[in-house]
């Protein structure tokens, strides 16, 4: 090969052909010369030499140019390694650390000396617990064995902050067979991890409420909803999903509300409300709905988030508890309070179109005596009775009211005072009808008071105060009747309020005492006995009447123990007259129908009931106690039960006796009185004897016993005494002396 081509070789090949050319001169160049010759070198051989050397140079220089390449580009890949904005750290195939960069170095304030040769699970300022430790060598072992792995990690570095790493670890090819290192790079998603927790925490909460969401797109077509909507709407995901709102007959979907829904949205940005809506069947319910929009960056709407909650139960229990407030749940009538409201409601109508209307208070009569002797499981069916009767009569536009106990209410709008008579007479005549209940047949009456608006009062309070006013004063009159209120009636309830309460405290006051009256034989000269009289002297009202204090005890119960006193302190006097030599008498002492179940009585007695008061009157006759009927042929008295009862005496009533000399009926009463008590082999005795004509015709007719003002009027005791002796009672006001037939 010529010089010339040799030269034009590339640098690579001079290697290649200086090596060649070495080879084919060596045998020359080792064959021994001749002595003292001198040896020729061929001029081509001397070319070959040194191509070869330059060859070899070139070579030389070539690896000196790329180990120079390699390292800057070993210190350029550290470079870009220590800036890099994730940890990457090498590690030795036995998990050694050979290098973490700077990144990695600061986020957890160590050097590259506190961590150089150390396992990461030896290095205290990553915080790995045990578990960490295990399973982060797990992951180096698999990566040493060419997988390339991906493993998230939770730290705490030096300052505190805890800190998420997502790793990938994988293998770094090494040109001998020896393990490979590994190389390791950590991002840093704790922020990322934060919005997927809080990703999952909100559709654990999207699909798991009690709450129904619906999301759909700007156009109305649901794009989800969570199983709570599913429920409460009776659909399905799959036919919910890309269907309008509107077509659903959702609550939100309805028209009317769907404007409410567009109106609140312009406005406030959003709307809530309670609809009224049905489920896929067809069932309604109740539920408080709210949408909300959902923007993006630019403002502009891309979603709707709609919620439903079902509050149909709540509003039930809601409109119990208000019918439970409003209602009575007896009789399923209004109850005080609803009446309150709808006479103000009735009072602001009829004031602006001036218009009446009635109220009307309404109490049953000897109600108590039912539940007493049949049981309250009898009044309840009774009550419920009366409440039907009552709604049976009225109109539809009245309301009729139970205000407690046995005390109804009704009202009556439009109605005047002839109109609330006819309905007054209406309801006594219905509720007067038989009625079987329990297997027992009762009847019932009623008092009724009626109040007129606006002449009786212009609002609720003193309409009821006044029908309840002239209440009173029907069931005082008799019962069984209706009055209306009257100006005067207000007084005489306040009086009587006020005495009811003073009478409270009149026994341990000393207020009450007796006095004593004669009651004498036909001839009105011989004393058989003195009828005890209770009285009432009240240090501000002074006396009070026993017509008006007796039936207010009667009403309140006080009777009971005002009457054991009377009897106690009767029967004390009675004995101390005895032992004063006063010679022996009768004293007669006033029971009221309330002391018979009362006072010592069996428990078995009740009030009103004749049949049963016999056993308790036979026992009082076989203690020697002689019973007189009193007021005979007034009021509830029976000639049925006359025959029955051990009685002793009948008492003719001074209503009979006050015009028996003028009076040709009370004349024939009184007779037929006294020949009917001989008949049955009973005495009489007549009260209210005021004068002679009166004396001599009851003698005539052959009346036993008399009292009255024409003979002695009631006194206390230490003045008769004075009269029984014959003289004359230190202070005469209220006492005329024994008088001579």
């Amino acid at each position: 090969m010529r010089p010339a081509a040799a030269a034009r070789l590339r640098p690579g090949r001079l290697v290649l052909v200086a090596a060649t050319a070495a080879a084919a001169a060596a045998p020359v160049l080792a064959a021994p010369a001749p002595a003292g010759a001198l040896v020729t070198v061929p001029l081509w051989l001397f070319w070959l030499a040194a191509v070869a050397l330059l060859g070899l140079g070139g070579a030389l220089l070539a690896q000196t140019v790329r180990t120079r390449r390699s390292l800057q580009r070993e210190r350029l890949a550290n470079r870009l390694i220590d800036r890099s904005p994730n940890l990457v750290c090498v590690l030795d195939p036995h998990g050694a650390l050979r290098h973490m960069n700077g990144t990695g170095r600061h986020w957890l304030r160590v050097s590259h000396a506190q961590i150089a040769g150390r396992r990461l699970d030896e290095i205290p300022e990553l915080g790995l617990d045990a578990v960490q430790a295990r399973a982060i060598q797990g992951v180096i072992e698999q990566a040493v064995g060419g997988a390339v792995l991906t493993h998230e990690l939770t730290v705490r570095r030096l300052d505190g902050a805890a800190m998420t790493l997502e790793l990938s670890i994988r293998a770094i090819p090494r040109s001998s067979d020896a393990p490979p290192n590994l190389l390791v790079e950590g991002r840093d998603i704790t922020q990322r991890k934060s919005v997927e927790d809080k990703l999952q925490l909100a559709a654990a909460v999207f699909e798991q409420a009690r709450e129904g969401f619906v999301i759909a797109d700007r156009k109305g077509r649901v794009v989800t909803v969570n199983q709570a909507f599913c429920e409460i709407s009776g659909y399905d995901v799959q036919e919910l999903q890309g269907q309008q709102v509107a077509a659903l007959g959702l609550g939100i979907g309805r028209r009317e509300v769907r404007r409410q829904v567009r109106s609140a949205l312009q406005t406030a940005g959003h709307w809530q409300g309670e609809v009224r809506t049905s489920r896929k069947d067809g069932s309604l319910y109740t539920c408080w709905a709210a949408v909300t929009p959902q923007r993006d960056a630019h403002g502009a709407v891309t979603h709707y988030i709609g919620i439903l909650n079902d509050i149909t139960q709540f509003r039930e229990v809601e409109s119990n508890l208000v019918r439970l407030a409003h209602v009575d749940t007896l009789t399923d009538l209004p109850n005080r309070s609803l009446l309150a409201d709808r006479v103000g409601q009735l009072t602001s109508i009829s004031r602006r179109d001036h218009r009446p209307f009635a109220l009307m208070f309404m109490d049953l009569d000897q109600f108590k005596n039912i539940n007493d002797t049949l049981g309250h499981s009898v009044g309840d069916a009774l009550l419920g009775e009366v409440a039907r009767r009552l709604q049976g009569t009225l109109r539809e536009v009245d309301t009729v009211a139970r205000l407690g106990g046995d005390e109804f209410a009704v009202l009556l709008p439009g109605a005047d005072a002839s109109g609330a008579e006819l309905v007054a007479s209406k309801l006594l005549e219905r509720l007067a009808e038989p009625c079987m209940v329990q297997g027992h047949e009762l009847s019932m009456t009623m008092s009724i008071g009626i109040a007129c608006y606006p002449s009786d009062g212009d609002d609720y309070e003193i309409l009821s105060r006044n029908a309840d006013t002239a209440m009173y004063r029907a069931k005082h009159e008799g019962k069984a009747t209706w009055r209306f209120f009257a100006a005067g009636m207000q007084q005489r309830s306040a009086r009587q309020l006020q005495l009811e309460s003073a009478l409270r405290r009149a026994l341990e006051r000393g207020e009450l005492l007796l006095h004593y009256q004669p009651q004498l034989d036909g001839n009105g000269r011989q004393l058989v006995g003195v009828e005890a009289l209770l009285r009432w002297k009240h240090p501000e009202f002074g006396f009070v009447s026993p017509a008006e204090f007796i039936p207010l005890a009667e009403t309140s119960g006080q009777i009971v123990a005002i009457g054991e006193w009377v009897l106690r302190t009767a029967v004390a006097q009675l004995k101390a007259w005895m032992d004063a030599g006063v010679p022996p008498m009768v004293v007669a002492v006033n029971l009221s129908a309330v002391q018979f179940r009362h006072v010592g009585l069996p428990d078995a007695v009740a009030p009103a009931n004749p049949a049963a008061a016999i056993s308790m009157m036979d026992a009082l006759h076989a203690l020697g106690v002689r019973l007189s009927l009193d007021d005979f042929g007034t009021g509830y008295s029976s000639l049925s039960y006359l025959k029955r009862f051990p009685l002793h005496t009948l008492k003719i009533d001074q209503s009979f006796v006050r015009d028996i000399d003028t009076d040709p009926d009370d004349r024939a009463i009184v007779q037929a009185i006294i020949q009917m008590a001989r008949a049955l082999d009973l005495q009489t005795i007549a009260e209210g004897v005021e004068t002679d004509a009166q004396h001599q015709f009851l003698r005539r007719e052959g009346c036993d016993m008399m009292q009255g003002y024409r003979f002695c009027r009631p006194m206390d005791a230490a003045a008769l005494e004075m009269w029984i002796a014959g003289r004359e009672p230190a202070s005469t006001d209220n006492v005329v002396p024994m008088i001579a037939a």
